[in-house]
């Protein structure tokens, strides 16, 4: 699946253009969403700007389809990555006079980094935290790690700096889509390598956040059931709680706990969308990724 935003080819459209698929028949290939701001909106028009885009709550990809009463849209033109290539083909050759010019002004060009459109909701989660007073590490390799151990090179979302850091380590996870497209033995793994990759062992608390819709038993949960804002209200308030309890050892006798917010579940009584996984110590973690081997 593509990770980029559907545009218009031209790269310079400011919202999305959806169309009908022809013989409303259901594609064999892409990504089907269910988001009913979305469809309502689809009964009336098919050309968003942004500020709509903002109130369906929701990014959108170009191989993604959605059911509207009995037909079947999804977004025109193609992604925009392909579009960028095909602005760039245009520019390139008075981008390259202009670059020209401004060195022989003795102009530094920098080249900025590229988040990509699949780092938006993890953009999102940093601008929470930055008004929510919350000091951390974005996307960084591991503080505090063991330089000599191969897996020191990962790099969680976010690193929480709090004041009993040399006891308990947090993470924040933004699992895009609840990671589906990755295997939950690979999950397992990465954790464990940031875990043991730690210059002095310590506790780890990994809080992973789904940004998007996730199903509790056969019921879907959407921004209609749950807005983004209640979501990451919950983010919050299990973050402040770790924090909390992290000046206390004994609160954490488990070596790594996973804390699971808007994920699926199969509960069948109010649970609060937040599960919590629990891994007493390494042969704890090493028996659960058989497990899920065998699943």
């Amino acid at each position: 699946m593509c990770e980029n935003r559907a545009v218009n080819s031209t790269g310079s459209t400011s919202g999305y253009k959806w169309q009908e698929i022809a013989g409303s028949q259901q594609p064999t290939t892409g990504t089907e969403i269910h988001n009913e701001l979305l469809a309502a909106a689809l009964l009336q028009k098919v050309d968003f700007n942004n500020a709509d885009l903002d109130s369906f709550q929701q990014d959108f990809f170009y191989d993604t389809y959605i059911k509207v009463n009995n037909k079947y849209y999804t977004p025109a033109g193609s992604c925009s990555g392909c579009a960028l290539n095909e602005r760039r083909s245009r520019i390139q050759g008075g981008e390259k006079k202009l670059h020209y010019w401004l060195r022989k002004q003795g102009v530094t060009l920098i080249n900025l980094p590229k988040t990509g459109a699949h780092k938006k909701k993890e953009m999102k989660i940093k601008n929470t935290l930055d008004i929510n007073n919350i000091d951390y590490v974005n996307d960084k390799r591991e503080v505090n790690r063991d330089k000599t151990c191969e897996s020191s090179a990962n790099r969680p979302d976010f690193q929480v700096k709090h004041e009993h850091g040399e006891l308990v380590t947090i993470y924040i996870e933004v699992d895009e889509n609840q990671h589906h497209n990755i295997e939950s033995t690979c999950e397992l793994s990465r954790l464990n390598n940031l875990l043991t990759s730690f210059e002095f062992q310590r506790h780890l608390v990994v809080l992973r956040y789904n940004p998007d819709p996730f199903n509790v038993a056969d019921k879907r949960i959407t921004c209609k059931e749950l807005p983004r804002d209640e979501k990451e209200q919950l983010l919050l308030r299990e973050l402040n709680g770790v924090k909390e309890k992290a000046a206390d050892p004994d609160n954490f006798k488990d070596i790594l706990t996973v804390i699971y917010i808007g994920f699926d579940c199969k509960c069948t009584a109010p649970c609060g969308y937040v599960h919590t996984e629990r891994y007493k110590d390494q042969k704890a973690i090493s028996e659960a990724h058989g497990k899920m081997g065998m699943n």
